[in-house]
């Protein structure tokens, strides 16, 4: 069963907050929709918050960074201190928490030794950043408590953007530590509040790009739950939000059809799951460089195969081999073999 990650979601997020410059590539669940003869669950974890161990969780976590860096870069000082930052932001890349911790820790001393208040929380919120990505939940939100409380001392407001991505991620932890209801409540806060931002100010792409991780995040903690219906009406929401964003031709775009696709797929309705996969196989035409499109291509041949229609299935699986091995995507090229695999008995 495949939902297909944003390789670039941070791409998408350059525009929403300054910080978000660290360059973290994203890539979600890449795997194809279920075979036909095979009983896997739409209950799949998910993309952005799936096993926190994937690149998905970089695009909530960094995506859309959340503090920026508030105004430093004013003095040489300053300089060093983003540096430390910077590298220790480099060590969580390639997945050295060990040095990063170290690092950060040394950027948290320098900060403080500057008395500088916002440099200070910026360093907080990237130590909890890294505790989230390394699965140390508690750690994680032990520190975000530390941030909002910080910028709550700076006046911040409840509804405040920067509180809100906060308040996306505890909810993200909760999620993980099981506690569904709590994880529910802070997706539905930040939704309500984030839509009565967006309706009062529909342009704003600050507002915008929130709502569209936001609602991700809530559909897939819905397919989860195996809310499939709830999570088709949310990933829509999510699609039309992403589109009013970045155009229709984007990779988000293109795994938010594939996901709606899946979705439908498992409820038996296969003329509407065609009719996403064949909309997301258009936009990602356009999108060359679009590491794990191969899966719109093997998605498709399931549902031809599923259909009956064995040539139009082997077609499309073979593009997706040939689009697989382009991008020297691994998951693909065996999701393909699968794919003509269970072509080939179908012929026999």
């Amino acid at each position: 069963m495949s939902l297909l990650f944003n390789a670039r979601l941070v791409n998408c997020m350059k525009r929403i907050f300054p910080i978000a410059r660290h360059n973290l590539s994203i890539n979600n669940y890449k795997r194809a929709i279920p075979y036909p003869k095979s009983k896997q669950s739409v209950i799949t974890s998910i993309r952005y918050f799936l096993s926190s161990q994937t690149n998905t969780t970089k695009s909530i976590v960094f995506g859309f960074s959340l503090l920026g860096l508030l105004g430093l870069e004013e003095t040489e000082k300053d300089r060093v201190l983003i540096y430390t930052i910077k590298k220790g932001l480099l060590y969580l890349q390639n997945d050295d928490y060990n040095a990063f911790e170290q690092t950060l820790h040394e950027a948290l001393k320098m900060a403080y030794d500057l008395k500088h208040f916002d440099g200070i929380t910026y360093v907080y919120d990237v130590l909890a950043n890294g505790a989230f990505m390394n699965k140390e939940y508690e750690k994680a939100k032990n520190l975000f408590t530390t941030v909002m409380s910080r910028l709550f001392d700076q006046g911040g407001l409840e509804d405040d953007l920067n509180i809100l991505h906060i308040s996306l991620k505890l909810s993200k932890i909760y999620e993980f530590q099981k506690e569904f209801k709590n994880s529910e409540i802070g997706y539905l806060y930040c939704i309500e509040r984030l839509e009565k931002k967006f309706k009062i100010d529909p342009e704003n792409e600050d507002v915008l790009g929130l709502y569209t991780i936001t609602l991700d995040a809530y559909a897939r903690y819905l397919m989860n739950q195996g809310q499939t219906d709830n999570a088709r009406t949310y990933f829509r929401k999510a699609y039309n939000a992403s589109v009013k964003l970045n155009g229709e031709v984007f990779e988000m775009n293109v795994i938010l059809l594939n996901d709606l696709g899946t979705l439908c797929y498992v409820q038996g309705n296969l003329d509407k799951a065609l009719h996403y996969f064949r909309k997301a196989e258009k936009i990602g035409q356009h999108l060359p460089d679009m590491e794990n499109f191969s899966t719109v291509y093997i998605n498709l041949g399931n549902i031809y195969l599923k259909q009956g229609l064995l040539q139009e299935a082997e077609k499309n699986c073979v593009e997706g081999m040939k689009n697989a091995k382009r991008h020297h995507y691994d998951e693909g090229k065996k999701e393909a073999e699968i794919c003509l695999a269970e072509i080939k008995n179908a012929m026999m």
